[in-house]
């Protein structure tokens, strides 16, 4: 997982040809002023994910990885923890398989994780087996403003 300020993003493209494309799109894009909603930014290779929402309390709230798609979670108002914890750690429980169409896999952590607090114009870097957990609250009913653009990961990554 990579933590940083969306100025930083081009730093990462050596990490995926998509990671370009985000950078471009939100140069030319004001994310705020999209509706809430799946949008598709390149057909089978890039999609946004613009969601309002009211960060949760942990126990509202799950673990989840990908295999086909990265996720660039976007923070563009408010705050939330964005928790992390290694692939390979035996303090996670899976609650919900692997489902391929929706490239998800869904768990609880059964041990304390890392809690790292994303604020306005900060972006986690998740990429293939990173389980992650996100819309977790620092204070109650802090609501927050997100884009998550989800890039397809090159085969072998």
């Amino acid at each position: 997982m990579i933590v940083d300020h969306i100025s930083n993003l081009d730093k990462y493209v050596s990490l995926s040809k998509e990671i370009q494309t985000v950078v471009d799109y939100i140069k030319q894009t004001n994310l705020i002023t999209i509706e809430p909603g799946k949008y598709d930014v390149v057909t089978n290779r890039v999609k946004l994910l613009r969601e309002n929402y009211v960060a949760r309390p942990q126990e509202e709230c799950f673990f989840e990885s990908h295999q086909l798609f990265g996720d660039i979670q976007l923070v563009l108002k408010g705050e939330e923890y964005f928790g992390y914890m290694p692939k390979d750690t035996t303090s996670f429980r899976v609650t919900h398989e692997y489902d391929q169409e929706k490239d998800v896999l869904k768990g609880q952590a059964t041990s304390d994780f890392t809690r790292v607090l994303l604020t306005e114009g900060m972006f986690a870097l998740v990429l293939k087996d990173e389980l992650h957990m996100p819309k977790l609250e620092n204070k109650p009913n802090t609501e927050v403003i997100k884009a998550v653009f989800k890039i397809k990961l090159s085969e072998g990554k």
